[in-house]
C-alpha cells in the first residue's frame, strides 16, 4: 500500500498599533491538501476463499483507494484587536471566519463554513 499526502499553506498577516494602548491584527490563511492511496493489495485472500456473509472482497478492495482520496481547501480570514488597560492587564477582543471544501468527500460530505468570536483578559505580572 502506498499512501501519497501534500499540503500547502499561504498565511498573509499584519500588526497595527493604532494608539499605544490599542493595537490590531488580522490576516488570511489559506490551506490546499491532497492524499491518495494506491497500490492497495488483497494478498491475504489471494487463494483463499473467505467467509463472506454476502460481502464481495473483491469489491471493497476495488473502490478503497478511490474512497481514501482527499482533496481539501480552506481559507480563514481572521481579525483581532488589544486595548491596554494599564501595564498588567489588557482586553482582547478576535473574530475568524473558515471556509471549509472538501472536493473528494471520504465519509459524508463535510464542507461548511464556521464563524468564531472570542474575548478575554491578559494578565501580565
Amino acid at each position: 500500500m502506498e499512501n501519497k499526502t501534500e499540503v500547502h499553506t499561504l498565511l498573509f498577516s499584519t500588526d497595527l498599533e493604532a494608539t499605544e494602548k490599542l493595537k490590531f491584527n488580522g490576516g488570511l490563511i489559506f490551506n490546499w491538501s491532497k492524499s491518495e492511496m494506491d497500490n492497495l493489495s488483497a494478498s491475504y485472500y489471494e487463494g483463499k476463499n473467505p467467509a463472506s456473509f454476502g460481502y464481495d472482497h473483491a469489491i471493497a478492495f476495488d473502490t478503497w483507494e478511490d474512497n481514501s482520496d482527499q482533496k481539501i481547501q480552506e481559507i480563514e480570514y481572521y481579525l483581532g484587536c488589544s486595548y491596554d488597560i494599564n501595564e498588567m492587564l489588557s482586553v482582547n477582543l478576535n473574530a475568524s471566519y473558515t471556509d471549509y471544501n472538501d472536493d473528494e468527500p471520504y465519509l459524508y460530505d463535510t464542507d461548511g463554513d464556521l464563524f468564531l468570536v472570542n474575548a478575554g483578559l491578559t494578565f501580565r505580572f
